[in-house]
């Protein structure tokens, strides 16, 4: 199936599958659940063995290194805003609320934050073959990079070249069911969610927190833990190299 969230709601069913793979919604007075594909990351196939992520709060006027991934990493601005530009390109902004992709060997000139007087906070998921480190600086940094520890995935040697980023806003007190197998992580960028896969113990994630859906990923429930406020969901599908066309 080429679909992702469905909608559900306690007594009724409201929402329509989306034919590009993700959630539409019917007309209605109350507030609907809405999805949207935030970005495609396309790159050479890999034996992708684990998902390591990281959680960056940058200082005021935070600047980092000049460095290169080898694994290819996506991410996601939660706070605050970020000037990103990869050598041979124009710098770019990246506002809370934005995807990234920061491309194999390559070298990142910018990652900086753009605020003289705020925070900002991204969260990078690398998609990591046997031995890569997370991320190569040219020179050491001299400045302090506060990343916060988020789990890291183990994969079963899956071969991938591409990741759709999607966002999912979910009312208070309503569900999304995933209708892929697509092995998936995400981060859970406002409010709380309770997971429920199949065969699975039920998870209870806040914002910040990372989560994986790897191998239950068919008919696993996303529900919004709150019955007063939304939740927001970011999810990383990645996709394998045999399906990547569809």
């Amino acid at each position: 199936m080429n679909t992702f969230f469905t909608k559900t709601r306690t007594f009724t069913a409201v929402a329509a599958l989306a034919t590009a793979g993700f959630l539409a919604t019917a007309p209605s007075a109350e507030t609907q659940a809405s999805s949207v594909k935030l970005l495609t990351a396309n790159f050479e196939t890999r034996r992708v063995v684990q998902v390591e992520a990281g959680d960056f709060h940058f200082a005021p006027g935070q600047v980092a290194p000049v460095h290169t991934h080898d694994a290819p990493a996506v991410g996601y601005v939660a706070k605050g805003s970020i000037i990103y530009q990869v050598e041979g390109e124009k710098p770019q902004v990246l506002n809370a609320g934005d995807a990234f992709f920061e491309p194999v060997d390559q070298r990142i000139l910018r990652f900086d934050n753009a605020s003289a007087t705020e925070e900002a906070i991204f969260i990078d998921f690398n998609l990591e073959q046997e031995g890569e480190p997370f991320i190569v600086f040219e020179e050491a940094p001299t400045e302090a990079i506060d990343r916060r520890t988020l789990p890291t995935f183990d994969l079963k040697d899956t071969d991938i070249n591409r990741v759709d980023v999607h966002e999912a806003n979910i009312p208070a007190a309503d569900t999304i069911v995933i209708e892929s197998d697509v092995a998936t992580v995400g981060i859970v960028a406002e409010g709380v969610v309770v997971i429920e896969a199949p065969g699975v113990e039920t998870q209870r994630i806040v914002a910040g927190q990372s989560f994986s859906l790897l191998e239950s990923v068919s008919e696993t429930k996303i529900s919004n833990g709150s019955t007063e406020v939304p939740a927001k969901v970011i999810s990383f599908r990645l996709i394998p190299s045999q399906t990547a066309t569809n």
